[in-house]
């Protein structure tokens, strides 16, 4: 049987470069006997592997864990980028976990992750596989009502959760392919996409499990984007967790 550590080494191998991009936060909440499921299948997706390519999957749940071991069997390295809390906790020093409504649900990607674990490691990647970055697209927690009570786990990334591009080209990489299945960029996104390209990168877009043809494109953003963002991520009050240091709290009482 799996364990927890045994699972965080094949998702974060110390021969990889990409490793350092890891969020370890879900590896804490995984349970391998509840959630590793043998049947567990992933669907082939041809798909080509140029060196100088590397990938952003942005897929709600599971599916994102899917397509990153679709393209492992290509020759990719996942790099998991999940910094949320999949669920709460009580808190230091004993992290116990408690049970509220939770705004993001997560469990999918806990049994993706548990589920695929065997077919990763047996897969022997090279420290030079391209990387493919795992980002939940129901990270936002959009059109879900929530209240006191509940376990706000949304979450967003910033370019720094990603390489920079002279990082990038260090390793030989100078395109970005986003794999998503709408055509609209998520607005948190979209500074990590603008940035590479303002610093050389190409960058193009591939729709999930469809015929392999990304095609290129110019990423231009309304002037105000960026700061429009920075507003509303204060406005819309994401909550860090004081102990693991992601995304997830419990929303407390109203004072009204």
């Amino acid at each position: 049987m799996m364990t927890n550590e045994n699972i965080y080494e094949i998702w974060r191998p110390e021969h990889s470069p990409w490793s350092l991009w890891v969020k370890p936060v879900v590896f804490s909440f995984l349970s391998p006997c509840i959630n590793a499921r043998d049947e567990y299948r992933v669907q082939e997706w041809p798909v080509l592997l140029p060196p100088d390519t590397a990938i952003i999957a942005d897929l709600p749940g599971g599916e994102g864990v899917s397509v990153g071991i679709a393209m492992a069997r290509a020759g990719y390295r996942p790099v998991l980028l999940y910094n949320a809390c999949p669920t709460g906790t009580s808190g230091y020093p004993s992290p116990e976990p408690v049970s509220p409504p939770v705004v993001v649900d997560m469990s999918a990607i806990l049994t993706a992750v548990c589920g695929t674990t065997k077919e990763l490691g047996a897969l022997s990647l090279s420290a030079q596989s391209p990387p493919v970055f795992l980002l939940d697209g129901n990270r936002g927690g959009v059109g879900i009502p929530y209240g006191p009570g509940w376990f706000d786990n949304r979450s967003f990334v910033t370019p720094s959760d990603f390489p920079s591009a002279d990082c990038f080209r260090q390793r030989g990489i100078t395109k970005m392919i986003l794999i998503q299945a709408a055509s609209d960029i998520k607005a948190d996104l979209l500074p990590v996409l603008l940035r590479l390209q303002q610093d050389g990168m190409m960058i193009a877009m591939q729709a999930p499990w469809k015929a392999w043809g990304p095609v290129p494109i110019l990423v231009k953003p309304p002037m105000f984007l960026i700061s429009a963002w920075e507003w509303l991520r204060r406005k819309l009050g994401y909550r860090r967790n004081s102990f693991h240091g992601c995304f997830g709290e419990v929303v407390p009482p109203s004072s009204s």
